[in-house]
């Protein structure tokens, strides 16, 4: 099935420590990826989004794949009340959470034996970066990575492992104008004919075309598997205020 964890290396890894009686909480959830994989292998999965779009694609995958044992809770992690599980897993949210703090001392309170963060261990940006000087005149800067993320654990009394892993690129284009199109936005250009043109010159010689369309030039791109036993100190150790370190993981 498109869309789904299997053969994500963080897959096995949370398979290594879940166990048939533990409860799963899945934080930043989107449409399951995560939440659905591990229901078989657990008692029960809390999965958490903002979005009640995907908690609604979570629950119809759910009903498809007799699925009866994830509860959904709709809103912002900061927000929410969930009891604390066995494992927690966060995948790909972190760069988007102002307060990555916060957010990070929540996730070790709520969580009793194994903590995971899953995140880039390489900012995309790089590859964004010769198109926005080629417009802008000046380099983009470059989005927070794991790096970041383990000096804000550092911060909060949290030792974290990391373990490095290949993700393969699963950006695929249909056309160089669809391409086009996806980059002009990410860029923030002008939908102008002018900008087209010049962005369809730019990717048509760039992007590697493969079976299933256009990628760009990369097969596969490192993330990092961030894990740790629970403190339940984290939010007693948050700084204030917050510190330059808080807010570049939060990519503020």
């Amino acid at each position: 099935m498109a869309g789904t964890a299997a053969g994500d290396p963080l897959l096995s890894r949370l398979r290594g420590v879940v166990r048939g009686g533990d409860t799963v909480l899945d934080v930043g959830c989107g449409p399951g990826r995560f939440a659905l994989a591990l229901a078989p292998e657990a008692a029960k999965v809390v999965a958490v989004d903002p979005s009640p779009v995907m908690l609604s694609l979570l629950r119809r995958q759910a009903r498809r794949d007799g699925v009866d044992n994830v509860e959904t809770v709709t809103g912002r992690w900061q927000d929410v009340h969930v009891e604390a599980a066995d494992v927690a897993l966060c995948s790909y949210v972190l760069p988007l959470i102002e307060d990555a703090g916060d957010f990070l001392a929540k996730l070790d309170a709520s969580c009793r034996r194994q903590a995971f963060v899953y995140l880039s261990a390489f900012s995309t940006d790089a590859l964004f970066d010769p198109f926005w000087r080629r417009f802008h005149g000046a380099a983009r800067n470059p989005a927070p990575t794991y790096l970041d993320a383990m000096a804000v654990l550092d911060e909060l009394g949290v030792s974290a492992r990391v373990e490095i892993v290949e993700l393969p690129v699963r950006s695929r284009f249909t056309s160089v104008a669809a391409a086009a199109r996806d980059y002009r936005q990410n860029l923030l250009l002008a939908d102008t004919a002018e900008v087209r043109k010049e962005l369809r010159s730019l990717l048509a010689p760039w992007l590697v075309r493969t079976d299933d369309g256009l990628r760009p030039p990369l097969q596969t791109t490192p993330a990092a598997i961030l894990r740790w036993k629970p403190t339940g100190a984290g939010r007693q150790s948050l700084p204030s205020p917050r510190s330059a370190r808080h807010r570049a993981v939060a990519g503020s």
